[in-house]
């Protein structure tokens, strides 16, 4: 038994359906379904089931998952036995219960062989079957699917003499490999590498390249000098840049160049329009909301402190306080006044802090903060009276002094 030489992925299930249950002149009956986990049977039906998975995640480019499975000539097999193999290669595959799937029996002169026709946004939440290193895989599986079912042993692919360089291998973080598995989604980064992959494996013009991944919702920025020295690409994904050494030495320029049709005299010009389209484009990022800036004065350094605490609020406090002006401006009917309004939840806001601007004042030593140690009561008054000293005649006290010094 042998699969496809690669498993493929597309855009759209009706074509894949047409093609699969078209009948042809070489098939000794026309093609039917005989299995998978789909209600319908005719085209309209399977196109219909198909297309409400994909609803379930637009962003997902290609939702299309497209396989066969082939004995060798002048071999067969029932109905049943062919769904159960396929049944047990999905399984193994990696695909769950949730996937809709349908199997497709060709019978011609060549053998028999089934397509199998999948989705790869599942029932359960729309959840992603991902499908690393597919092709290898199905090769395993396929000789395994041999053994336990005792069918006839097949060589696997032979690499051709012009086969492609080996792809790159996907070095991830370990945050990334958490996410991963948290969401069930590939990371960013991930994405674009696969998206590579795919598009490297034929040599095509930089245009089409190009293309294509804007298709995928990848924006490649080329990095290309005024002298018209091209260096290579950056790759962006949901507002997320990486440089192609971030990716991997497999998606340098040096290492793209073999395996794109580049040519400067006709590619330079497409190039930088491209480049200038990057540049002038908006750039969004994610940032926290600044905290309000008022123009009132502050008066006191108390007032002050609140002020610079109320800057620093948390996440958790800010919606709070969102919160509470959201359901005061929903009760009121008329506010004449809003900047009288506005500084009373302002006052609110501070409230939980009040305890904590005292501390910290407390701990700075200002001597108008501290409680007194004991207090005193006055008990009685006593009254002094305080009588001028008599003045001395200047003139003739000096004179007396001179004379005790000259006595002496």
């Amino acid at each position: 038994m042998k699969g496809m030489q690669k498993i493929r992925r597309g855009k759209s299930f009706a074509g894949v359906v047409l093609y699969a249950l078209k009948p042809a002149s070489h098939h000794k009956k026309d093609p039917i379904v005989i299995g998978g986990n789909m209600d319908g049977s005719d085209v309209g039906e399977l196109i219909a089931e198909f297309n409400a998975t994909k609803a379930l995640r637009p962003e997902v480019v290609k939702a299309v998952w497209h396989n066969s499975l082939r004995l060798p000539k002048n071999e067969a097999l029932t109905d049943a036995q062919w769904s159960e193999i396929a049944d047990d290669y999905m399984s193994r595959m990696g695909f769950s219960e949730t996937h809709l799937r349908c199997y497709v029996l060709h019978d011609d002169k060549d053998g028999q062989h089934i397509h199998i026709i999948a989705s790869r946004v599942s029932l359960d939440a729309g959840k992603l079957y991902l499908g690393r290193n597919e092709n290898l895989a199905s090769t395993r599986i396929i000789q395994q699917l041999e053994r336990d079912y005792n069918l006839t042993r097949t060589k696997g692919p032979k690499a051709s003499p012009a086969a492609p360089s080996p792809k790159p291998k996907l070095k991830k973080s370990r945050n990334e490999m958490m996410i991963e598995k948290r969401t069930g989604e590939l990371c960013p980064k991930g994405i674009i590498q696969n998206a590579l992959n795919e598009l490297l494996d034929t040599r095509q013009s930089i245009t089409d390249f190009v293309q294509q991944l804007v298709a995928q919702n990848i924006r490649p920025i080329p990095n290309i000098a005024s002298t018209g020295c091209m260096n290579g690409f950056s790759f962006e994904y949901n507002g997320i840049a990486f440089k192609a050494s971030q990716l991997g030495k497999g998606y340098s320029w040096s290492a793209l160049q073999s395996r794109i049709d580049y040519q400067p005299e006709r590619d330079n010009a497409f190039l930088f329009e491209l480049k200038a389209s990057v540049s002038e484009a908006p750039c969004t990022f994610m940032t926290t909301d600044a905290p309000e800036t008022t123009t009132r004065e502050i008066n006191s350094p108390i007032e002050a402190l609140i002020h610079v605490n109320h800057a620093g609020q948390d996440e958790f406090t800010n919606a709070s306080v969102k919160l509470l002006h959201l359901e005061a401006g929903a009760g009121a009917k008329e506010a004449p006044d809003r900047s009288y309004a506005i500084s009373a939840f302002r006052w609110l806001e501070s409230i939980p802090y009040l305890d904590v601007i005292y501390r910290m004042l407390k701990n700075l030593k200002i001597p108008t903060l501290k409680r007194p140690r004991k207090h005193k009561t006055i008990t009685s008054v006593r009254v002094l009276e305080i009588m001028p000293l008599p003045q001395k005649n200047l003139f003739e006290s000096a004179p007396q002094s001179r004379r005790a010094s000259l006595s002496m």
